[in-house]
């Protein structure tokens, strides 16, 4: 086991995670071979708390395989590297917003970042199910307390993150049998549906961690525990914030067409009864 990997801080993992070096891939699977086009979860320990992402076998077609540790939908740990690294995470985001295509010699944050200015974090796998990390570089100025502000508040984010990105979602399922519940367990950062075929019911929710929030064959909220059917939405981390509005959104409109208990107006259509009764009417 080496003394664990010195990552310098990067776009890539301020945006989804990273690539592990070759001489480092037999650390961090730990004796737990990976098939390639496959993934399993591995836990993130920092500062004393956990976060669930997910070590990848990505198989690419003109190039060879990589193994990538990846947090695209942690907005948790996204927000915690964020903060810790904000100096990176400013001059490293901002290269879309400053770099001029029509003028060559201009500057690229991303490849000309002074050697004073790179932040440095130490992945260190403990086992195939844990790794642990820690700031090795962190680098402070008089700007750090406003622009940490701005990274809870999510400016940044609706700066940086959306200029080109058309849509809220970043994933949407099919609909799934219960018994392949297990297999998405994991998901986070989801507006979900749960159908109950039998007698026509349909339940919409949120969770910020989807296998914590629903449990198979029990009761949820206004769903009897028999509901047999579920897909989800997977919402991009940068609008993670607005998860709760998304919901309710979904859930109006949705009651619109299909019936409802709230006596919204609705069309009616198809047999399927709506069966959230907290959401608000506007």
């Amino acid at each position: 086991m080496k003394k664990g990997y010195h990552k310098k801080v990067d776009r890539s993992m301020m945006d989804w995670g990273f690539t592990i070096p070759n001489e480092y891939i037999s650390d961090f699977l730990s004796g737990t071979p990976l098939k390639l086009g496959t993934s399993r979860p591995i836990t993130i320990e920092w500062d004393k708390k956990k976060y669930l992402v997910k070590i990848c076998h990505i198989n690419r077609k003109k190039h060879k395989p990589v193994y990538q540790i990846r947090w695209d939908s942690q907005k948790d740990f996204l927000y915690k590297l964020r903060k810790t690294f904000v100096q990176s995470y400013v001059i490293l985001k901002s290269q879309k917003e400053l770099f001029d295509k029509k003028n060559a010699a201009q500057k690229h944050f991303r490849t000309h970042m002074e050697g004073g200015q790179q932040e440095v974090m130490i992945f260190s796998p403990n086992n195939a199910n844990t790794i642990k990390v820690k700031e090795f570089i962190v680098i402070k100025n008089e700007w750090n307390d406003l622009f940490q502000r701005l990274v809870q508040e999510n400016v940044f984010g609706w700066i940086f993150d959306n200029k080109d990105k058309d849509y809220l979602i970043q994933k949407s399922t099919v609909w799934h049998n219960v018994t392949k519940f297990n297999a998405h367990k994991n998901a986070v950062n989801v507006i979900y549906y749960l159908a109950n075929t039998k007698k026509k019911l349909l339940y919409i929710g949120k969770a910020d961690d989807f296998g914590k929030r629903v449990k198979p064959g029990k009761k949820h909220q206004s769903m009897p525990g028999d509901w047999d059917k579920f897909k989800y939405d997977i919402i991009r981390p940068e609008f993670a914030n607005i998860l709760t509005r998304i919901e309710d959104h979904t859930i109006r409109t949705t009651a619109s067409i299909i019936k409802n208990k709230k006596q919204y107006s609705s069309l009616d259509i198809g047999n399927y009864t709506l069966v959230n009764d907290t959401w608000k009417k506007l």
